[in-house]
C-alpha cells in the first residue's frame, strides 16, 4: 500500500473496494456541482474504470484524521491514447481528481501535487502530466500558476479504451517538469526575465504571476490596490519586495510600511492584511501560490478556481 503523511493531518493512500460507495457519491456530487454552476465538466462517469483503478492500485484517496475522504484521484504511467508520440514512459499522469465539497478551501490540489512530485521523483520520472477541458481558460491558468506548461489541445478518440467521460473530448495537455536536470528545466533556469515587462502583463490586482522557481520557492509578481482580507499561511513564510507604490502590511500588533526597494517577511502562521495605497507592484517568494481563499484574495472574492480545480479531469 502506498501511504504518505501530509501536513495538517492528511494522509494519501490507496483507495479500497469498500470505498466505492463514497467514491461514486463524490463523482455524482462533482457532476451536480459543475452543472449547478454552469461549469464545463463531466456529464457522466465510468464505474468500470474506477473499479479497475482500485484493483490495480491506481486510485488514491486523501483522508483526514477522522478517516473522512477529502479527495480522490487516479494515476497512470502511460497515456499514449492522449499523449501519442510524446509518451516516452517518463511521466506520471494525474486523472479524475474529485474534491469532497466539505473540504472546499483546504488547498487540496496542492496536496495532490506535493504527493505527485515526491512520487515522480522517487520513480525517477521527468514529468507530471494531466489534461483538462480545453475551453476552460481559468482552470488552465490555475494549473499554470502551479508550474504546469500548456503543450497543445487534442480531441480524444471515441474508444472504449478511454472512460466514457473522456471520449471525443477537446482537452488541453499540461506538463510539469520534475527533475531540475531535464533539458526543459535547465532552459527555464537559464532564461532571462524582465521584471518590469512582466508587471505590464498583470491586469488584475491581488493575483500572482509565477516568473521563476529557485530551491523549491516560487518567485511571483503581483499588483495591489486597496485592502484584502485578514489571513495567514500555516505552511509557509511570505516574502514581499516592493517595486512601486506604497504597501502597508497590517499585523495584529503593528503596521509595516513598505516603499520601493524595501523588503519584509511575514512569518508562517502570522495573521496579516496587506493594504495598497493606490496601485503597488511587488515581488513575493513562497512555497506556493497564496492568492486564494486561504489567504490573499479581496474580501468579496470566492475560491472557485481552487475548488473547481479539485473537481478536474
Amino acid at each position: 500500500m502506498n501511504t504518505n503523511k501530509m501536513a495538517m493531518n492528511y494522509t494519501i493512500t490507496n483507495a479500497a473496494v469498500n470505498d466505492l460507495p463514497v467514491v461514486y457519491q463524490l463523482f455524482e456530487e462533482a457532476i451536480l456541482f459543475q452543472e449547478r454552476n454552469n461549469y464545463i465538466g463531466w456529464k457522466s462517469y465510468d464505474k468500470e474504470f474506477i473499479q479497475s483503478d482500485i484493483q490495480n492500485g491506481l486510485l488514491f484517496k486523501i483522508i483526514n484524521a477522522e478517516d473522512v475522504i477529502a479527495c480522490i484521484f487516479s494515476i497512470c504511467y502511460s497515456d499514449s491514447l492522449i499523449w501519442r508520440d510524446k509518451e516516452k514512459g517518463d511521466a506520471v499522469y494525474l486523472h479524475r481528481i474529485v474534491l469532497n465539497r466539505q473540504f472546499a478551501g483546504e488547498r487540496i490540489f496542492k496536496k495532490v501535487l506535493e504527493w505527485a512530485r515526491g512520487f515522480a521523483a522517487a520513480k525517477k520520472l521527468k514529468y507530471i502530466r494531466m489534461d483538462t477541458w480545453a475551453e476552460n481558460e481559468k482552470l488552465i491558468g490555475y494549473y499554470k500558476s502551479h508550474g504546469f506548461s500548456f503543450i497543445e489541445n487534442y480531441t480524444t478518440a471515441d474508444t472504449v479504451e478511454l472512460p466514457v467521460q473522456h471520449r471525443n473530448l477537446n482537452v488541453a495537455l499540461l506538463e510539469l517538469p520534475v527533475q531540475t536536470n531535464s533539458p526543459q528545466a535547465i532552459g527555464n533556469l537559464l532564461a532571462k526575465v524582465n521584471i518590469n515587462a512582466e508587471f505590464l502583463t498583470i491586469n488584475k490586482c491581488w493575483t500572482q504571476k509565477v516568473i521563476g522557481q529557485a530551491n523549491g520557492q516560487l518567485i511571483k509578481l503581483a499588483k495591489g490596490m486597496g485592502e484584502i482580507i485578514w489571513h495567514k499561511h500555516d505552511d509557509q513564510d511570505e516574502l514581499f519586495i516592493l517595486y512601486k507604490g506604497h504597501l502597508t502590511i497590517q499585523l495584529r500588533d503593528k503596521n509595516i510600511d513598505l516603499y520601493p526597494g524595501e523588503l519584509f517577511i511575514v512569518p508562517k502562521g502570522t495573521e496579516h492584511c496587506p493594504v495598497s495605497h493606490g496601485v503597488s507592484e511587488f515581488l513575493i517568494m513562497g512555497l506556493d501560490i497564496t492568492s486564494n481563499a486561504a489567504g490573499g484574495r479581496p474580501g468579496n472574492a470566492d475560491d472557485i478556481l481552487l475548488d473547481y480545480a479539485a473537481n478536474d479531469n
